[in-house]
């Protein structure tokens, strides 16, 4: 099937069709678009004509593009098929691809569907269901292209060209002992070219790269990216191979991860890409608990500080036209030292935390020294006070240079106690930050109060 790209035209003429109920006339052209432009003409149908389509579209058209709609849609619309239609649906994706939307369900809803599916696709799914989906055994296929290592080239290629359509991916022919054991891997490549008499194991690489049932899908991902592969055999404790995880798998992995980064950024703990149309209730939900930090930190915490030094204040209100520089940037340093750290940690480039700290302190130090000279210089020419310029310089040093180490020790402290080290980088690194740097500069004016009156 040639697909072609859904154009807004056409998605016109697609939702006149449904609505005029022409069916026939509207499967045809259905056939002919891509799975993901299908998806986005399905989200962007009403209930009422989502549930219509799924109805009148034969399952095996449906399966085409049901792996990416949206997981709430995904579970509207099995919640609203009796489980043998859904059944039939979801028996004509990938096992990996039906698990993860099986998880959504409610157990009852979810039982009723495999008792209805066949045999050899419920032990499949009895398989992956066990296995957390952020987990090598939650994201694989069991549909695996494996042969034993002691049949011929000739045999290996006759099964291939008889069986193909049944796997997922056919760019690697994995080996196997008796046992099962995973011992070695081919290209295809490398079969087509091997001597057809030769056995497997005499033309298989036996180095194989492979992963393990519970490994973290970051690492997964980490590893198919290093090597350049198109799929990595997944093996259990035995080294048994149990399936594969393709590297369509990954890129999703890799757009899962980016975006739930970036929602911890900007406080948010939940995917943005939910949020976009998210009801109101729900989005206020999803920001406001980091906002509240923000608030006790930035604005009653500060409060207090300022209220403790309001002496000085009082004495010398030049200090506080120099409050927000100092603030903002020590919270940028600790911003940007914890964002690279998170990062570190995340790819696993990185030797020791304490080097790495020595290190970030350098380099804070350093940025100290500069943004704190030219504000040391600025404040002098705006107050004509050399002592003033001096404190504020020298705060700006310090500032930076604790907010540089607190950028590494504070994600460092969050990984070892089981949280993820990017909630550090959002608004708790910042509001952390803007209250040390208010410390610092206010301890070093009271401290060095009494030579500048």
């Amino acid at each position: 099937m040639v697909c072609i790209a859904l154009r807004s035209e056409v998605a016109e003429r697609l939702t006149k069709l449904l609505e005029e109920k022409r069916w026939k006339e509207f499967q045809k052209e259905v056939r002919e678009f891509h799975p993901f432009d299908m998806a986005d003409f399905f989200h962007n149908l009403e209930e009422g004509h989502r549930r219509e389509v799924l109805t009148m579209l034969e399952p095996r058209v449906v399966a085409e593009f049901f792996p990416e709609l949206k997981e709430e849609v995904q579970v509207e619309l099995l919640e609203f098929l009796a489980p043998e239609s859904a059944a039939e649906l979801l028996r004509n994706i990938q096992p990996d691809e039906a698990v993860d939307v099986l998880t959504l369900l409610i157990p009852e809803k979810r039982n009723n569907i495999i008792k209805c599916l066949p045999e050899e696709l419920q032990k499949d799914i009895k398989l992956l269901l066990p296995y957390p989906p952020d987990t090598a055994g939650g994201l694989m296929t069991t549909k695996v292209l494996a042969l034993p290592n002691d049949i011929a080239v000739r045999e290996a290629e006759k099964y291939i060209r008889e069986n193909a359509k049944d796997f997922e991916t056919i760019y690697y022919l994995y080996v196997v002992d008796r046992n099962g054991k995973l011992v070695g891997v081919l290209s295809l490549r490398d079969l087509m070219l091997a001597l057809e008499d030769k056995k497997l194991e005499e033309v298989m690489e036996s180095n194989v790269i492979k992963v393990t049932l519970h490994m973290d899908q970051k690492e997964v991902a980490k590893i198919v990216g290093d090597y350049d592969l198109v799929a990595v055999p997944v093996v259990n404790k035995e080294g048994k191979l149990t399936g594969i995880v393709t590297v369509d798998d990954v890129v999703g992995i890799i757009e899962e991860e980016i975006v739930e980064d970036i929602g911890q950024l900007a406080g948010i703990g939940a995917k943005i890409d939910w949020l976009v149309d998210a009801p109101v209730r729900e989005v206020v939900k999803a920001r406001l608990p980091w906002l509240f930090v923000a608030l006790v930190g930035d604005g009653l915490v500060t409060s207090t500080i300022l209220k403790h030094f309001e002496n000085i204040l009082g004495s010398v209100i030049a200090f506080s036209l120099f409050v927000p520089v100092i603030m903002t940037m020590g919270g940028n340093v600790g911003l940007q030292t914890s964002t690279t750290f998170v990062r570190a940690i995340a790819i696993k480039d990185i030797g020791g935390k304490m080097s790495y700290m020595l290190r970030e302190i350098k380099i804070g130090f350093t940025m100290g020294v500069i943004a704190g000279s030219i504000t040391a210089i600025f404040s002098y020419l705006l107050v004509g006070r050399p002592g003033i310029g001096l404190i504020v310089g020298f705060a700006m040093l310090c500032a930076m240079t604790l907010a540089s180490s607190m950028g590494v020790l504070i994600p460092a402290i969050l990984e070892r106690l089981g949280i993820d080290p990017p909630l550090a980088s959002g608004p708790f690194m910042t509001t952390i930050q803007d209250i040390t740097s208010l410390i610092v500069y206010f301890s070093l004016a009271t401290i060095f109060f009494s030579h500048i009156v």
